[in-house]
């Protein structure tokens, strides 16, 4: 039977291949700045989509990775379907403020027309004069 075992001292002679270098070395390196962009990224993406939820009045607490990414998948769906339909966040306004407004003027016409009729039904309480007894 052979003795493979290898002497510290000739390991030592030994020089490290590249192969092992970039594993034991360069791989976990390149994967923590890998995840360092990640986690920059998604702090990024998290002030910018707080600072519009909160500008459309919702309250955002504390979100989770997972959570910023969901939210920013839904707000770049409605970004596009607003583009699909011509709407920019202006467009977007004051089509909401014109429905308001016609919601208001359709409001009021209501309420003149009907106590217009409300009026005209009532019995009049002015003396009425007949030309005929002159």
């Amino acid at each position: 039977m052979r003795n493979y075992m290898v002497h510290p001292t000739e390991y030592e002679d030994q020089p490290i291949s590249r192969t092992y270098q970039y594993r034991k070395v360069m791989k976990p390196m390149l994967e923590r700045k890998r995840r360092a962009r990640i986690n920059r990224c998604l702090d990024e993406l998290k002030e910018i989509m707080v600072t519009s939820l909160q500008a459309e009045g919702e309250n955002v607490s504390k979100l989770e990775k997972a959570d910023i990414l969901e939210l920013t998948v839904r707000h770049l769906h409605k970004l596009r379907r607003q583009q699909s339909l011509g709407l920019t966040p202006e467009a977007a306004y004051a089509d909401r403020f014109k429905a308001g407004f016609t919601h208001c003027a359709a409001e009021v016409s209501q309420y003149l027309a009907s106590s217009m009729q409300q009026h005209q039904q009532q019995p009049s309480t002015e003396p009425t004069i007949d030309p005929s007894s002159g």
